[in-house]
């Protein structure tokens, strides 16, 4: 019995160890995007500074599955929605004036690791494909990126078109994130002055 006892407290305290590590080390994300031939996503996840195997978080479509339908909105539950909406509003009124630090601070913890970007665009008028062509081109060319950074936009002036890839990846370390997590629920939450 003592050595049954001594083995779960072993696989405990080797559990906590791993938690701790996860919160600890980086944990990398990485977010893949293609529109063709249809429109795919892929989320991975890689935990312990990139040391653990690599886990897929989110895929979709698969080649071959059809789209979904949507049901039609109900009337009646839209007027609910609208009437929790107001009340969330008048409730939580600190809730919200806290909602931008939070966000901020969120966004401070995340480290953009590499983005690719390969896209052959077209919003049907040339000159409206030019003028957008126009305001991402500096970006291309006239900045130096990072190796990290690469951007691959091609115009097409004859269609109406968004064809292409994306490929983000980012490191965030768990801990960090709790900072601004208990911030926003002092703010929020805590007591009033």
């Amino acid at each position: 019995m003592a050595i049954l006892t001594a083995i779960i407290l072993w696989l405990l305290f080797a559990i906590l160890v791993m938690l701790c590590l996860t919160l600890i080390t980086p944990v990398f994300v990485r977010v893949l995007l293609t529109t063709s031939p249809q429109l795919a996503y892929r989320i991975e996840m890689r935990a312990l500074a990139g040391l653990a195997p690599s886990l897929t978080l989110a895929e979709g479509p698969h080649e071959g599955s059809a789209p979904k339908r949507t049901a039609k909105p109900n009337p009646k539950s839209a007027k609910r929605t609208r009437h929790k909406m107001s009340s969330f509003k008048s409730g939580h009124a600190s809730a919200i004036r806290a909602l931008p630090q939070l966000i901020e601070g969120i966004l401070r913890c995340i480290h953009l690791e590499e983005l690719h970007i390969s896209a052959d665009f077209g919003l049907g008028d040339p000159a409206d494909t030019g003028r957008f062509c126009g305001l991402f081109m500096p970006l291309q060319f006239a900045s130096p990126a990072p190796a990290s950074v690469s951007l691959d936009l091609r115009p097409d002036f004859t269609r109406i078109c968004l064809n292409g890839n994306v490929s983000v990846a980012i490191r965030v370390t768990l801990a960090t994130v709790f900072v601004p997590i208990s911030r926003f629920a002092w703010r929020a939450y805590g007591p009033q002055r």
